[in-house]
């Protein structure tokens, strides 16, 4: 009886390990290196829980961009100086100096250069 039961629980303990290692085998590859984001650098726009990274420009380059619609902070770790914003989505009208950190309310502004 006690060989029976030894038997049963290094077969339970096999099959796990093998569904453990098949899910291994399937997950996620790492993202390679050349595509993942460094938040910390350029522009990032952030959620306004203040903590969600949501976009990042890492060399602003004095374009006209969208604005991350549910923005509510951005911060300019490097390559540039200034944000701009507006209301409209091409640039136009009434400009907002932002500087490099500087919190709004979510949907604020249209657009935006940085420079």
């Amino acid at each position: 009886m006690r060989r029976n039961a030894l038997r049963a629980v290094l077969a339970v303990a096999t099959v796990a390990g093998i569904a453990i290692s098949s899910t291994a085998a399937f997950a996620e590859p790492a993202e390679p290196a050349e595509f993942a984001i460094d938040w910390e650098s350029g522009l990032t726009f952030y959620s306004s829980d203040y903590v969600t990274p949501l976009a990042n420009f890492p060399a602003p380059d004095g374009e006209c961009h969208a604005f991350p619609a549910t923005a509510g902070l951005l911060v300019g770790w490097s390559h540039f100086e200034h944000v701009v914003a507006y209301r409209t989505a091409d640039c136009s009208g009434y400009a907002f100096g932002l500087g490099t950190l500087r919190s709004f309310q979510p949907g604020e502004f249209a657009s935006f250069t940085a420079y």
